[in-house]
């Protein structure tokens, strides 16, 4: 006969022991923490994952550090996860711990992306405190607050957003976490909240992130992690978590057709964007150069294009050279410039008369043949000023529905045929701008490229890479539409032959879905067609 009495004896004494012991020791507290996992509540040590495991017993030794006064071993985390890989919930459960146990005042510090992800780190907090009533003795958990009941005003960790009143202000902190960087827009806060940090000597400080996108300066701050091994220790979880279910993760691809976002967030790959004007894999094939050129090649034309913002916008210039023997493009140089400088009122804008110096010393140096831009912006006076000085300027009016459609249909067939080559720049700025295209589509085959304008501009640089590519295409043979200095070529009263059709490319067929519905006795103008 089963004593249960003594069975349930046995059970509060290795509760109680544990509960000793986890005061003591990190890696004990977590391993022994009931937790709301995939099957229910479960025994951490039960279902925690390999990555976890590891992760943890690099934070363990620091922890121990902070709690107690001294010098950490380990002072700076790189903690970088794919979605519901339990960052969040790792993340508190060492600031739980710090809480509930230090002997001494100890001040800790969250820096959530937005007060989407501060309430996040709350929320497993505040379970944590469900699954383990016996927590509810040490901390208790108020206005995005987490701190000891011994010593609340000593012992606290505060959780704040970016955008928060008075974020990065106060005391500099034993523990810092920085949440979600991917997801920042006021980088000032991020950056006081570390130089904080830096003023501790005993502190720590850890990031805790998914993967973003390139070229942003989230990506700056992990380069400079993974760069600096002796003061950064780098955890990277990239695949999904073991308790993904398969049909969930169905589910998640089904939602992203593009696949951007889920490459992202599912397979923790640092995307160029989540536009969907061409696919990952496109982008990452093309930037296969070593650099810009410091001169003109032997069997290259050149070609380029000007995107002109004054104010409230940056401004940038891309060079092609065009290459009709070996059927190639490549990116030649690139430039652009931030407003830096002020005019009556204060206000920053561009810089024109170095836009204008460097559009000229290119068209000079690589003895171009073409120079678009758009005359809006101040783009015709600078242009009527390169032209006396023998630039090749010519207009690609970006209000024109021709000229969008061309500069869209031809930068998806340069991408898709492989025929871009680029190179990556010290910023990663043309690669974040491509990632940034979307196609719009206006029925029945009118396409324009738009992209989203963000601290970095308005993909300035891509968008005057995108001037001249499809004169580009037109030098190697392709279609990309009538320019505006070309004769019509064909009848606008006679429709595209099956025939004619057949010959389109097929990545030109893919954006055009030429196949439209066309209603009983309606007929369009070939000139949406182009």
């Amino acid at each position: 006969m089963v004593d249960y009495n003594l069975d349930v004896k046995k059970v509060k004494e290795v509760r109680g022991a544990y509960q000793i012991a986890a005061k003591d020791s990190f890696m004990v507290f977590v391993r022994g923490l009931t937790i709301p996992s995939a099957s229910g509540p479960a025994l951490f040590d039960k279902v925690m994952a390999s990555f976890q495991r590891e992760c943890f017993a690099d934070l363990a030794l620091s922890l121990h550090a902070v709690k107690d006064g001294t010098m950490p071993p380990k002072r700076r985390f790189w903690i970088e996860r794919t979605k519901k890989s339990s960052k969040d919930c790792d993340v508190s459960a060492c600031l739980i711990w710090l809480m509930a146990f230090s002997e001494r005042p100890l001040l800790g510090q969250v820096c959530a992306a937005n007060s989407e992800q501060a309430r996040i780190i709350e929320d497993r907090a505040t379970a944590f405190l469900h699954y383990n009533p016996w927590l509810n003795d040490y901390v208790e958990i108020l206005q995005r607050t987490i701190r000891s009941k011994k010593l609340p005003r000593e012992i606290r960790t505060q959780i704040e957003a970016t955008g928060s009143a008075g974020a990065a202000q106060g005391p500099t902190p034993d523990i810092l976490i920085l949440n979600e960087l991917v997801h920042v827009e006021r980088w000032t806060v991020m950056e006081a909240h570390m130089n904080n940090a830096d003023g501790v000597p005993q502190g720590m400080a850890i990031v805790a992130t998914n993967a973003g996108i390139r070229g942003s300066k989230a990506e700056v701050w992990r380069k400079n992690a993974f760069a600096n091994k002796s003061r950064w220790t780098v955890h990277v979880w990239n695949k999904l978590a073991p308790w993904i279910s398969i049909d969930d993760m169905e589910d998640a691809k089904r939602r992203d057709p593009i696949g951007a976002e889920f490459s992202r967030l599912w397979r923790g790959r640092w995307i160029s964007g989540v536009g969907d004007a061409v696919d990952q894999d496109s982008i990452d094939r093309a930037f296969c150069l070593d650099g810009p050129l410091s001169g003109p090649e032997s069997g290259w034309r050149y070609l380029g294009g000007l995107d002109l913002g004054v104010s409230h916008d940056h401004a940038g210039v891309a060079l092609l050279g065009v290459n009709e023997k070996e059927q190639r493009i490549k990116v030649a140089r690139i430039a652009a410039w931030e407003p830096s400088v002020p005019n009556d009122k204060g206000v920053l804008e561009v810089d024109c008369e170095a836009v204008e110096a460097e559009c000229e010393h290119l068209s000079k140096l690589f003895r171009m043949e073409y120079f678009g831009y758009d005359p809006a912006a101040g783009g015709s006076f600078m242009a009527q000023r390169l032209r006396k000085k023998n630039v090749p300027m010519r207009e690609m009016t970006f209000s024109s529905p021709t000229n969008q459609s061309a500069m869209a249909t031809s930068f998806v067939k340069a991408m898709k045929d492989g025929r871009l080559e680029c190179y990556e720049d010290d910023e990663g700025r043309l690669r974040r701008d491509f990632g940034k295209f979307s196609i719009e589509h206006k029925p029945p085959s009118k396409y324009k490229l738009i992209a989203t304008s963000d601290e970095f501009g308005h993909a300035d640089v891509g968008v005057a890479l995108v001037i001249p590519l499809p004169r580009a295409i037109e030098m190697l043979g392709g279609v990309s539409g009538l320019q505006m200095t070309d004769s019509v070529a064909f009848d606008m009263d006679e429709e595209l032959s099956d025939e004619e059709l057949d010959e389109l490319p097929d990545a030109l067929r893919d954006i055009y879905d030429l196949e439209v519905e066309v209603e009983e006795g309606k007929r369009y103008d070939k000139r949406d067609y182009i």
